[in-house]
């Protein structure tokens, strides 16, 4: 083949093969065919991968990707553009045999045969991995950087590059409205304008680099304050190329620092403000301070404050806590007695605020005071005017010239007093008045319990003879009863004998009828005896006749005449005791009629007995129900009277314990001076309700008057007044 080729051919193709081992002492180089089995590689690449030959020829190029990866279709694409013979260059992540992430500059290059087809794939690739691990950390920073604070970037003219989301937040723009627009916008115009805006800028360009708190302007106009640095990047040789900007938003805080500088400022015009260190060494002291002491600064600089304060309190121990105190950055506020230059007493009313470093350690305190001399002097009258009140001085009076902020209350606290002055003299002139009138009422009240009294013994013998009246009558509701029980009883007895006679009247009759046929009965016993004699006899004939055969039956005719004729005699008897018999009971009968005829009278009439028993028992029971009503009124009107008397005994202690209260009341009263003397008047005491005279009315019973005084309706007066009449 070299020998068809030209020299010059085949120069270049040395040279090119003297590049080629050149690049594969200096580079880490490795073959694969064209599928990705690993064919070759020099020591520079298993010295960069950490294997030996051996341990990766025929493996594939997958051994030195992770799995996942490796098994990913964007994988599987890159050795399929290798295989269409498409050169790739990059900058990529491999794996050691240790198992930790290499990084490799690196080309694939597609080799070719004759025909021109890629057959196996040649790989130059340069350890990167320190490097692409500083890239890393700074990229990192910088991301850092960028999420936390405002980022833009500038030409070296001022002109914006780009910025990011917090810059954009914070001047309230979007990225179209600034890039490409120059820094200026953000700046007044009169600043832009400025030859030292001119000279910040070029200052930049020479690549000196700014940092400070600007105020600038955003969209709105608003001012923004930020802490700000001015960074001008760098080429490799050194010259400067853009400028890149970190800011950090410091408004609130400016507006905060702002605000208590103010706030500091008002309070120094305002109050007396000294600073010591935690020794209580002085180290300044404002205007206000100096004034109200006396003092200027150099007498006072460098000073203890002790010499503010009395010597005695100076050396005692509380005084050395209390600095002990402030130095552990304990605060402390009170009003404190202090000394002037004068030597005057000097009241202040203050605070003394430890002031602590950024370790939160105190280094030196500050204290805010404001002088209260004369509001103390005026503290002091108004206390010493309300101890002389408290000790009953009336005529005390606080002076018109007292400190301004008491003026209203001085002049509230002489009212007052005055006010107090006229109360009390009205008070002692009335408790007078009151005592006098108050032992009248006693006297009165007194009366009307004894009145109460008599009225209600005479009310209990009353309600004593009522309830006896009502046992009475209770009585002869009973005994009533019982006559009505007796009655009834003896109208039943009368009717049952009233049907007893009917009976036997009924039974009489039975007996004639009875009676009538035994007469008969009689009658046919004689007809029979008469004809049995007239046979005896006929036998007796007969048997005369027969002879000596015929005596036996003469003997036994004779018998049978005999006993025909007694039977005749019997009956002859019968008849005559049933005839008399039969008189016997028609007069009974007669009797026993009339017996009857008296029994229903009698029934009759207890009848009527019972009615009127019956009627007296309703009377009674009604009586009784009056008089048990009556009875319950006199013991109603009793516990009235009793509560009256009670109440009016309970007015009696009262009107006298009012008449005491009111000797007490003087008393007390009596304990203030008053600043005048004033004649004692007694008050006009006029009632809210006078009371009319009344007309002399006829006395009642006391029952009724009782009555009366708890106040009955009209209608259960009447009802009482008939329950009484029937009493």
């Amino acid at each position: 083949m070299f020998g068809r080729q030209s020299k010059a051919d085949q120069a270049a193709l040395k040279q090119a093969q003297a590049v080629v081992d050149s690049l594969v002492k200096t580079q880490a180089v490795i073959w694969f065919d064209i599928d990705g089995q690993i064919l070759e590689a020099n020591d520079n690449f298993l010295n960069v991968m950490g294997y030996q030959s051996d341990e990766i020829v025929g493996k594939h190029h997958r051994l030195f990707v992770g799995g996942a990866y490796a098994a990913s279709p964007e994988y599987t694409e890159f050795w399929e553009k290798l295989k269409r013979g498409e050169f790739h260059h990059g900058t990529f992540e491999r794996v050691a045999k240790d198992g930790e992430s290499i990084w490799i500059e690196a080309t694939y290059n597609p080799l070719f045969d004759d025909e021109g087809r890629p057959y196996k794939v040649m790989k130059f690739a340069v350890d990167v991995t320190e490097n692409t691990a500083k890239m890393t950390e700074a990229e990192s920073k910088l991301t850092a950087i960028s999420n936390s604070q405002a980022v833009i970037e500038f030409e070296l003219d001022g002109t914006i590059i780009t910025a990011n989301e917090n810059f954009l937040n914070a001047m309230g723009y979007s990225l179209l409205e600034v890039r490409g627009k120059h820094h200026s916008i953000f700046v007044e115009e009169s600043y832009a304008a400025s030859n030292e805006y001119k000279v910040f800028w070029a200052d930049l360009g020479k690549g000196r680099f700014q940092a400070n708190e600007f105020m600038r302007i955003d969209k709105s106009g608003k001012e923004v304050w930020i802490q700000a640095s001015y960074n001008p990047i760098l080429s490799p040789s050194g010259v400067p190329v853009k400028i890149v900007k970190y800011a950090t938003d410091i408004t609130q805080a400016k507006l905060n620092a702002a605000d208590s500088a103010g706030q500091l400022d008002a309070i120094s015009r305002s109050q007396a403000v000294i600073e010591f260190d935690l020794t209580g060494t002085i180290l300044s002291a404002n205007d206000n301070f100096l004034n109200t002491l006396g003092y200027t600064l150099d007498e006072i600089k460098g000073q203890h404050h002790r010499m503010f304060v009395d010597p005695q309190e100076a050396r005692s121990e509380e005084y050395q806590q209390f600095w002990n105190s402030l130095a552990k950055g304990e605060f402390k506020s009170n009003e404190f007695k202090r000394f002037g230059k004068a030597g005057n007493e000097v009241w202040i009313q203050a605070s003394y605020n430890p002031i602590f470093d950024p370790q939160g350690k105190p280094y030196k305190v500050v204290k805010f005071a404001t002088e209260t001399t004369q509001r103390k002097s005026a503290i002091s009258l108004l206390t010493a005017g309300l101890a002389n009140l408290a000790d009953g001085n009336l005529a005390e009076r606080l002076p018109t010239d007292i400190h301004e902020d008491f003026v209203t209350l001085s002049g509230s606290f002489n009212s007052a007093m005055v006010k107090l002055e006229e109360l009390v003299q009205d008070i002692l002139d009335t408790s007078v008045a009151i005592a006098e009138d108050t032992q009248s009422i006693a006297s009165n009240a007194s009366d009307l319990a004894t009145r109460n009294e008599h009225q209600a013994a005479a009310l209990e013998e009353t309600s004593a003879a009522v309830e006896e009246i009502s046992a009475t009558i209770k009585s002869t509701e009973n005994n009533a009863e019982s006559a009505t029980n007796a009655a009834q009883t003896a109208s039943q007895n009368a009717q049952s004998g009233g049907d007893i006679v009917q009976d036997a009247i009924e039974a009489m009759q039975r007996i004639e009828l009875s009676a009538s046929n035994i007469e008969s009965i009689v009658e046919v016993i004689d007809e029979i005896s008469f004809q049995t004699n007239l046979l005896a006899l006929n036998a007796g004939v007969e048997a005369a006749r027969a002879g000596e055969a015929g005596s036996g039956f003469a003997v036994v005719a004779s018998e049978v005449r005999v006993l025909a004729q007694k039977t005749a005699d019997s009956a002859r008897q019968i008849n005559e005791l049933i005839g008399n018999s039969n008189e016997e009971v028609t007069h009974g009968s007669q009797l026993v009629d009339k017996s009857g005829t008296a029994l229903s009278d009698i029934a009759a009439g207890v009848d009527t007995v019972v009615t009127s028993i019956a009627d007296i028992l309703m009377a009674t029971r009604e009586q009784s129900l009056g008089i048990n009503e009556v009875t319950q009124s006199v013991a109603d009107i009793d516990r009235t009277v009793q509560t009256t008397a009670a109440l009016a005994e309970e007015s009696s202690a009262a009107a006298t314990m009012l008449a005491d209260r009111s000797k007490h009341l003087k008393s007390m009263v009596s304990y203030f001076s008053l600043s005048k003397t004033t004649e004692h008047k007694k008050p006009e005491l006029v009632a809210s309700n006078p009371t009319p005279e009344r007309t002399p009315v006829a006395p009642q019973p006391a029952v009724q008057q009782q009555a009366i005084a708890v106040g009955q309706s009209h209608s259960q007066q009447d009802e009482f007044d008939d329950d009484w009449t029937d009493f």
